[in-house]
């Protein structure tokens, strides 16, 4: 009896468990796929860079500089503000609290909904698409995007993209 009950147990929190990763990882191809590019996307309203595990960008006036560990957004004005994080923490957080989804849409396109969250003192949100090339880096961004009260709407392709990342920007605002 004891043993049945044992066996019910394990399989029990096996199925629980691979039910939580599958519910709070987005698909793994877009994991692999963000994190595996490095670039600088070049855009009409600004430019995403990438390395892996640094992210910058620059977004009608806006500068920010992401690592695993600190986030610094500067404002038009030059005012920066940065908050430390821990990404992954963060990111399981925003799955679990339903503030952040991700879901794959096919041909290496995923909808994107980030519901108004607080990062550095900005509030941002998005809701749209984005697709990858095979790289990693944006093929194409399409959706509303809001930070600080302001709202854009995009639909656009890169118009360039360089196979390098961004580090004297990224470090200038950064710092580490």
């Amino acid at each position: 009896m004891k043993r049945g009950v044992l066996i019910t147990a394990v399989v029990a929190t096996a199925y629980t468990l691979a039910a939580l990763i599958y519910t709070l990882l987005p698909p793994l191809d877009f994991l692999d796929s963000v994190r595996g590019g490095v670039y600088t996307a070049y855009f009409t309203w600004g430019l995403v860079s990438a390395d892996g595990s640094h992210a910058y960008a620059e977004f009608h006036g806006y500068k920010i500089a992401v690592n695993l560990w600190k986030v610094v957004i500067c404002d038009p004005s030059g005012v920066c503000r940065s908050q430390e994080i821990n990404a992954i923490a963060m990111y399981l957080g925003l799955k679990a609290s339903g503030a952040l989804a991700v879901e794959s849409t096919g041909q290496r396109c995923y909808a994107v909904k980030l519901r108004p969250t607080e990062f550095a003192g900005h509030v941002i949100s998005f809701d749209g698409e984005v697709c990858l090339n095979p790289d990693g880096s944006p093929r194409r961004i399409s959706g509303v995007f809001t930070l600080d009260g302001k709202t854009w709407r995009l639909a656009d392709s890169p118009q360039r993209v360089d196979k390098v990342f961004l580090f004297d920007s990224y470090y200038k605002i950064h710092g580490d």
